[in-house]
């Protein structure tokens, strides 16, 4: 009889890596679409482009109302003793950002005919809420806040703008953990705050006007510098949004840490670039608006903190 022979059993082929997920939101012709989004670590970007329609396939009550933009708020991130984040020669983020504020607010009001509120215009503390309050008060119809990023690794770069909601990206958590740092919540208020979150019938205008500031932002950006990074819209649970009644967001328009960056926002000419660039972003999304035209807001302005 000829000898058994004990086959050996084949190995399982080996598993393939798996696929990183870019959400991508619905696409618009009107807008400029992004290129080159910058990947994280996670695998979680979202790349949007601003949707006419919302996930049920209806358009939002601002546009089926055909709302008009009447005032703006803009909020120079950090203030007084905190400082925000420091670049490698010194240069501090809540400088940087109020300049770059001061700026956009004289274009809005020149060119866009917009009534504006800054939430401070000179270097004093203020906590995250009370900025949120001055945008509710004011009866704001948008609320941006403008920031300077910040990374352990010099040669990051590029620009990200943020909207409220929750996200599972450890990186978008981290500049979230870093910008709230400022805020007065307690742990008891926790559910209360993922319910004003989940519950935000603001979220697609705000992303809407997220991913038109990201398009003029980035492409000023790119203009400046070739290797300049789209890191791409995202979602992140930032207090200075929470109780915002109106679409809101947050951008970073660089990274302090980055050395040429810094070099560019210590200037007078970048900064005005800056400014520009976020005024096309937000003149962009208010022409999005159904027959849009400025509108004198009825509710008493307050002096500007």
């Amino acid at each position: 009889t000829a000898p058994k022979v004990t086959e050996k059993p084949l190995a399982p082929p080996p598993k393939a890596p798996p696929a990183k997920k870019v959400a991508k939101l619905e696409k618009q012709p009107a807008a400029t679409e992004a290129a080159d989004a910058d990947e994280k670590e996670d695998g979680e970007v979202l790349i949007a482009k601003p949707a006419r329609r919302n996930s049920t396939g209806g358009h939002s009550l601002t546009r089926v109302l055909g709302l008009k933009l009447g005032r703006i708020v803009i909020d120079p991130g950090h203030g007084g003793r905190d400082t925000g984040t420091i670049g490698p020669t010194g240069l501090r983020e809540k400088d940087v950002t109020l300049d770059v504020s001061k700026r956009l607010a004289a274009l809005l009001r020149e060119r866009l005919g917009a009534e504006v509120v800054l939430t401070r215009t000179t270097d004093k503390s203020l906590s995250l809420e009370r900025r949120t309050e001055i945008a509710n008060k004011a009866l704001a119809d948008l609320f941006v806040s403008v920031h300077v990023n910040s990374s352990r690794y010099r040669s990051v770069n590029g620009v990200e703008t943020f909207y409220l909601n929750l996200t599972r990206s450890r990186a978008d958590l981290e500049v979230a953990a870093r910008e709230n740092a400022g805020s007065n919540k307690s742990i008891h208020e926790l559910t209360s705050l993922i319910q004003k979150i989940a519950l935000d019938d603001k979220l697609q205008e705000s992303r809407d006007l997220a991913a038109n500031v990201q398009t003029a932002v980035y492409k000023m950006h790119r203009r400046l510098n070739r290797r300049a990074r789209n890191r791409g819209v995202k979602k992140a649970p930032f207090v200075v949004l929470i109780g915002a009644k109106m679409p809101s967001i947050l951008v970073e328009v660089g990274f302090i840490s980055n050395p040429h960056e810094e070099k560019l926002l210590k200037t007078e000419k970048y900064r005005q670039q800056l400014a520009e660039a976020l005024y096309e972003g937000i003149a962009a999304y208010a022409n999005s608006l159904s027959h849009f035209q400025v509108a004198r807001s009825t509710a008493p302005m307050d002096e500007e903190e």
